[in-house]
C-alpha cells in the first residue's frame, strides 16, 4: 500500500469517529440530547428542558487540578542556560497550549500535539482533536508516530484540507472527487514525525464518558419536576353534579371564573401529594454517582472554610490517583516536544543539549500550608539541592531564575549566606 492510499485509509478513520468525537464535544458545550427530544404532543403543557453540565465541569475539574499552576522545569547537572532557554521559548505559549491540550484530550479521550518552526522561525506547537486529525504509528516498542494526517476546511471555503506529516515532509492536499491534489510539500527540519498522541488515560476515554447516562437521567428527573410545577398538575379542579361541554369549561378557564349550573353543584380541588423527599433521594443520589464515576469530590458539600491543605489532599485522593496517572502519561509528551526542542536548538542556535537532562514537576492546583512547607523547605537546606527546594514553594514558577535573582540581590548587597538564608526568617 503506498502513501496516498494509507493517508485515504486514515482519512476514513476520522470521518468514522466524527460521530463519536461529536456527541462528546456537543456535550462539554451543553448542547446535552433532552434538548433534542421529540416535543410534547399537547401544545398546552409546559415543555421546559433543564439539563446540567456535569461534563465540562469535570474536565476542567481535572485539567485545573494537574495544570492549573504551570509545569516547572529543572536541570539534572544544573545547566542553567538549558533552562533559560526553555523558558525564553515556552513561555509565551506554553500555559495556554499545555491546558488547552489537555482539554481536548480529556473530551474525547486523546488529542494529537504537532511540533512546528513558527514564522518568526522559532519553535512551537499546535494542538488538535480526534474530530480532524488521525495518526498511525510504526508498530515498534517506542510506538512513534509514522503518520499523522488532519482533514479540515476554512471558514467560506467549501474546499477540504488535507495536512499530513511523516518522517520527512510535511504536505497539503486538497481532497476533491479524483483524490488527493497536492498543494504543497516541504521538509519538517526534524528527525522524524513530529506529532504525538496525547491519552487521556490508559484507557484512552473521555473523562465523562462513564456519567453521560446518569447525567442524561438527571437532566430528564428535573425536567419532569419543572413540568410539573409550571402546568401545576399538582391539583385539578372537581366539578360536581354539573354538565359542561369542553367549550364552555375552557371559556370559563380563560375568563377565571366559574358559573355553577344548580345548587346542587359544587366545585372543589383535588390534591396530590407527591413524595418530594423520594425524588429528592433520588437525584441525590443520581448526582453523587456522577461524581463517584468521574473519581471526583463534590466541592460545594463536607468542606469547611478551615479545612487544611492535608485535609483536601485526603478527600482528593481517587483524583489524585487519576491524575498521578494522567501526569505521568503527560510527561512522556513533554519529553517527546523537549527532543524535538533540541533538534530544533541545534538547528538554528548551534547549541546542542539533551533533553534527558530535564526534570518535570507539576504542582497540583490546590489550596496548600504555605508555612509548612516554607518550614519543611528551610530544614532540608544542606540536604536537598536548593533550586529543588525552590520548586517546592507554590509561588515560584521558575526555580532557576528565582536562584539566580536571589544571588545577584545578596552579590550586590556584599552578603556571603546561604541562598535560601533568608528563609531563616
Amino acid at each position: 500500500m503506498n502513501q496516498n492510499e494509507v493517508i485515504l485509509k486514515l482519512i476514513e478513520k476520522i470521518d468514522l469517529g466524527k460521530a463519536t468525537y461529536s456527541k462528546l464535544e456537543r456535550y462539554y458545550n451543553g448542547d446535552h440530547d433532552i434538548l433534542h427530544e421529540k416535543g410534547k404532543s399537547d401544545p398546552t403543557k409546559s415543555d421546559m428542558r433543564a439539563y446540567f453540565n456535569y461534563c465540562r465541569k469535570m474536565v476542567q475539574n481535572t485539567v485545573g487540578y494537574i495544570l492549573g499552576k504551570p509545569v516547572n522545569y529543572s536541570s539534572k547537572s544544573g545547566n542553567k542556560e538549558f533552562i533559560d532557554l526553555i523558558s525564553l521559548y515556552y513561555s509565551i505559549w506554553e500555559k495556554e497550549h499545555n491546558i488547552n491540550l489537555k482539554l481536548k484530550s480529556a473530551i474525547h479521550g486523546a488529542a494529537y500535539e504537532v511540533s512546528f518552526i513558527n514564522t518568526k522561525g522559532e519553535f512551537q506547537c499546535a494542538y488538535f482533536s480526534p474530530l480532524e486529525m488521525v495518526v498511525l504509528h510504526d508498530g515498534t516498542v517506542d510506538s512513534k508516530v509514522s503518520i499523522a494526517v488532519r482533514k479540515y476546511k476554512v471558514e467560506f471555503d467549501e474546499t477540504e484540507y488535507v495536512e499530513v506529516w511523516d518522517n520527512v515532509n510535511y504536505t497539503r492536499y486538497s481532497l476533491g472527487g479524483s483524490g488527493l491534489n497536492l498543494l504543497e510539500q516541504k521538509p519538517h527540519r526534524f528527525s522524524r514525525c513530529p506529532v504525538r498522541k496525547l491519552k487521556n488515560n490508559d484507557s484512552e476515554k473521555s473523562t465523562f464518558a462513564d456519567i453521560i447516562k446518569i447525567i442524561d437521567m438527571y437532566n430528564s428527573l428535573h425536567s419532569i419536576s419543572v413540568q410539573e410545577m409550571m402546568d401545576f398538575r399538582n391539583a385539578y379542579l372537581v366539578l360536581t353534579n354539573c354538565n359542561l361541554e369542553q367549550e364552555e369549561a375552557q371559556k370559563m378557564k380563560e375568563n377565571g371564573i366559574i358559573i355553577l349550573p344548580n345548587e346542587k353543584a359544587k366545585a372543589e380541588w383535588l390534591t396530590k401529594n407527591p413524595n418530594s423527599q423520594f425524588f429528592k433521594d433520588l437525584l441525590t443520589n443520581l448526582r453523587d454517582e456522577i461524581y463517584v464515576q468521574s473519581q471526583q469530590v463534590n466541592m460545594n458539600e463536607n468542606f469547611q472554610s478551615n479545612t487544611s491543605g492535608v485535609s483536601i489532599r485526603l478527600k482528593l485522593q481517587e483524583l489524585e490517583n487519576q491524575s498521578a496517572i494522567a501526569e505521568s502519561i503527560f510527561e512522556r509528551l513533554l519529553m517527546d516536544r523537549l527532543e524535538f526542542f533540541c533538534e530544533w536548538l541545534k538547528i538554528a542556535k548551534n547549541k546542542e543539549y539533551d533533553y534527558r537532562d530535564i526534570n518535570i514537576a507539576f504542582t497540583r492546583n490546590v489550596p496548600v500550608d504555605e508555612a509548612s512547607i516554607v518550614t519543611m523547605v528551610r530544614d532540608l537546606q544542606g540536604i536537598v539541592p536548593q533550586e529543588e527546594l525552590l520548586s517546592w514553594l507554590p509561588r515560584i514558577t521558575n526555580p532557576t531564575a528565582s536562584l539566580k535573582k536571589l544571588k545577584e540581590e545578596q552579590d550586590s548587597l556584599g552578603l556571603n549566606t546561604d541562598l535560601l538564608g533568608g528563609l531563616n526568617g
